[in-house]
């Protein structure tokens, strides 16, 4: 019977599947917080039971739902557009973990004294770096507030709200960087 129950979880499904319990873990001999997944029909979980990791799970799930080889490769084409998201509710929640994450570097580039190479035009300022002083979070944040919502900064305030943006990685910089009007975030007076 073994046998043929790990045959049948090769080769079910994703929709099959069902994570187990964190009681059912501790049976199977994991901890309580490992992601095994065991097939859906499976009433009783034991010691003997077969299991896949959560890895595997996700690998099963990307290959059928999408035919990509991994999750990875799925996630970055999520990134480039190629792939959309399940829900407009996720895709919401993914872009504002992302700015949530640009804003903790920034706070955590400030509390230990980071320093961020500047990306000036101007000759005489390429390739120095600005060191990031307590308070810098908020100003980047007010910054990119006031920028997103179609005010014109001080070039020297733009600059450095741009590098520091490219520098962490925020996904938003490319609107920061053109005209409100071109996104359609305020019309010109």
């Amino acid at each position: 019977m073994a046998k043929s129950r790990s045959r049948l979880l090769a080769s079910a499904s994703y929709e099959a599947l069902r994570r187990a319990s964190p009681a059912e873990n501790v049976r199977m001999g994991y901890s309580p917080k490992a992601r095994r997944y065991v097939l859906k029909t499976a009433r009783k979980v034991t010691k003997a039971m077969r299991s896949i990791s959560a890895r595997q799970a996700e690998t099963r799930r990307a290959r059928e739902r999408y035919g990509m080889a991994s999750p990875e490769i799925a996630t970055e084409a999520r990134k480039q557009g190629a792939l959309s998201y399940s829900s407009a509710d996720q895709s919401e929640r993914v872009a504002k973990a992302a700015r949530t994450r640009v804003v903790s570097r920034v706070k955590k580039a400030v509390g230990r004294r980071g320093t961020v190479p500047t990306n000036s035009p101007d000759k005489r300022r390429h390739g120095r770096i600005i060191t990031l002083r307590p308070g810098d979070a908020e100003r980047y944040q007010d910054l990119k507030r006031r920028r997103l919502a179609g005010e014109q900064l001080p070039i020297g305030d733009w600059v450095w709200m741009m590098d520091v943006g490219q520098y962490f990685g925020d996904p938003d910089v490319d609107f920061m960087r053109g005209s409100p009007v071109s996104f359609n975030m305020g019309f010109a007076a």
